[in-house]
C-alpha cells in the first residue's frame, strides 16, 4: 500500500521466503545448537585427556565452520533482502519496533562469528583450558542470539498485551517467548546431533571409537523426544485461540477427509518428527556399525523436512497477519480497515497509482480493470499468484464476473457471520466501485478476451 509490490511469478513471495527461511533456521539452529555440542564435548575430551575426541572436534568444528559461516551467512542476509521486498510494511515495523533489539544481535552475531573463528584458528596453539574457555565462550554468546532473536519472532503470533499497551518490553516478552525459547533450544540440541551423526559416520581407522561417538551423537535427541510435546503443549496453550480453532477443526473433520492443510502440516510433522527419532535410536545408536555417511546425509535430509513443516505451520498459524491482530499480511493495518472502506483504496495508497504526480481524479484513474490489477497487487499478491502457486487461474475457475463479484462482496465483510474466511484470509478493503472493478480484472485470468 505505501511501498512498490515485488511481483514473482509463479512461485509466489511468500515462498522465496519460506526457501531462504527454512534453509537459514536449519543452519542457524545448529549454528547454536552446534556450539552447544561443541562445548560439552570438549569438556569431556578435556575432562577424559582423550586426544581421540580432541581430533574429532578439530574436523568437526571446520565442518561446522563452513556450513555456518557460508551458508549461514549468505541465507541470514538473504532474508533480510527477500523479506524487505516481499513485505516492507511488516520489515520496516519490526525494525523501527525492536531496533534497540536488533542492534544488540547484531553486535551479538558479529562476537559469535568472531568467537569461533578464533576458536578454530588456535587449534593446538593455545593451551587446552584456553581453547575449553573459548568453546563455553561460544556457546554463550550463540545462546545469546537466540534469546534475542526469539522475542521479535515470537512477537509476530503473539504480541500479547502489546496491542493495547504498544510496551516494546511486552512485545518482546509476550505469552510464547519462554516456551519458544525452550522449544528452540530442544530443536538445536537435536539438530547438533544430526549434523554430528555426519562427521562422526566419517570416522575411519577406529571403529570403537566411531561406534562411540555415533552412539554419542544419536543421544543428542533424547532431550526433544522426552521434553518436546511438554514444550510443544506449552507452547501451543498461549498461541491465540483462533489459530488452534483452526488446527482442532480440520483435525476434527479428518474422519471424512475434509481437514485443512495446517492440520495435515502437523500430522506430518509429528510422524516425521517420530520417524527421525525411531531411526536415531535403531540406527547410529543400536547399528552403529551398519550407519553409513548416506544414511547420516538422509538422516539430516529428514530434519530438514521436519523444520520446514514446522516453520511453514508457525507461519501459518499467524494467517491472516503478519503482526497478529495488528498488520495483516498485506501490510495493511487492522484499525485502517474502515477508513480505506470509506474514501477508497485506491487514493489511500501512496504507490499504488505512483505514476499519477497527484491524488487522481476519476478522470485521470485508470481503467476499471487497470484499477482491480492495482488492487489484486497490493491486496492479494502477498499470498496469491495469477497462474502459480495459490493461483486465482485455479481458484476461480469458471466462475464469470458476476459469480466473482458475489464472492468478493463476501471477502469484504469484517463480520465473521457474514465472511467465513475472516480467519485465514485479510478482508478486503476499498469502495464499491473498486470492489467492481475487482472483478473486472480477476475475470479476465481465466477469460482474456474480456479485459475491460
Amino acid at each position: 500500500m505505501n511501498y512498490p509490490v515485488w511481483v514473482v511469478p509463479y512461485l509466489g513471495g511468500s515462498w522465496v521466503i519460506g526457501i531462504m527461511a527454512i534453509i537459514h533456521i536449519f543452519v542457524s539452529h545448529f549454528a547454536v545448537g552446534g556450539g552447544i555440542f561443541i562445548a560439552f564435548t570438549e569438556q569431556l575430551a578435556y575432562s577424559r585427556q582423550d586426544d581421540r575426541i580432541y581430533d574429532y572436534l578439530k574436523r568437526h568444528s571446520l565442518f561446522f565452520l563452513l556450513v555456518t559461516t557460508v551458508i549461514g551467512a549468505v541465507t541470514g542476509p538473504g532474508i533480510w533482502w527477500v523479506i524487505a521486498l516481499v513485505s516492507p510494511p511488516g520489515t520496516a515495523f519490526l525494525i523501527q519496533n525492536f531496533t534497540w533489539f536488533w542492534s544488540l544481535e547484531y553486535l551479538a552475531f558479529a562476537a559469535e562469528i568472531t568467537t569461533f573463528f578464533v576458536y578454530y584458528y588456535t587449534w593446538n596453539r593455545i593451551s587446552k583450558e584456553q581453547h575449553l574457555q573459548l568453546a563455553w565462550l561460544y556457546f554463550g554468546i550463540s545462546v545469546s542470539t537466540l534469546i534475542i532473536i526469539n522475542g521479535i519472532i515470537t512477537f509476530m503470533l503473539t504480541p500479547g498485551n502489546w496491542l493495547t499497551s504498544h510496551n516494546i518490553f511486552e512485545g518482546f516478552f509476550n505469552p510464547t517467548y519462554w516456551p519458544s525459547v525452550l522449544l528452540r533450544l530442544l530443536i538445536m540440541f537435536g539438530l547438533a546431533g544430526m549434523y554430528a551423526l555426519i562427521t562422526s559416520s566419517r570416522i575411519r581407522d577406529d571403529e570403537a571409537f566411531r561406534t562411540y561417538m555415533l552412539r554419542y551423537s544419536a543421544k543428542w535427541l533424547l532431550p526433544i523426544f522426552f521434553l518436546g510435546p511438554l514444550a510443544g503443549l506449552w507452547y501451543f496453550s498461549n498461541i491465540p485461540q483462533a489459530a488452534i480453532d483452526t488446527i482442532f477443526t480440520g483435525i476434527h473433520a479428518s474422519g471424512v477427509g475434509n481437514f485443512s492443510v495446517l492440520a495435515r502440516a502437523v500430522y506430518l510433522a509429528m510422524i516425521l518428527s517420530g520417524a527421525v527419532i525411531i531411526f536415531a535410536f535403531v540406527g547410529p545408536y543400536l547399528n552403529p556399525k551398519g550407519f553409513s555417511f548416506k544414511a547420516a546425509l538422509i538422516f539430516l535430509f529428514f530434519g530438514l523436512m521436519v523444520t520446514g513443516i514446522s516453520e511453514w505451520s508457525r507461519e501459518m498459524l499467524r494467517k491472516p497477519y503478519v503482526i497478529y491482530g495488528y498488520m495483516y499480511s498485506n501490510g495493511i493495518l487492522r484499525d485502517q480497515i474502515e477508513n480505506i472502506n470509506r474514501i477508497g483504496f485506491l487514493r489511500a495508497s501512496k504507490w499504488a497509482l505512483a505514476s499519477t504526480p497527484t491524488i487522481p481524479e476519476p478522470a485521470t484513474m485508470p481503467s476499471a480493470t487497470g484499477q482491480g490489477e492495482l488492487i489484486f497487487r497490493y491486496q492479494c499478491m502477498s499470498c496469491h499468484t495469477q497462474t502459480g502457486y495459490r493461483s486465482m487461474k485455479r481458484l476461480l475457475l469458471d466462475r464469470d464476473r458476476d459469480a466473482i463479484l458475489a464472492l468478493l462482496d463476501i471477502l469484504h465483510e469484517t463480520d465473521p457471520k457474514k465472511n467465513p474466511y475472516i480467519g485465514i484470509m485479510p478482508p478486503l478493503a476499498g469502495t464499491r466501485e473498486e470492489m467492481s472493478a475487482l472483478a473486472d480484472y480477476l475475470a479476465t485470468i481465466n477469460h482474456p478476451q474480456k479485459r475491460i
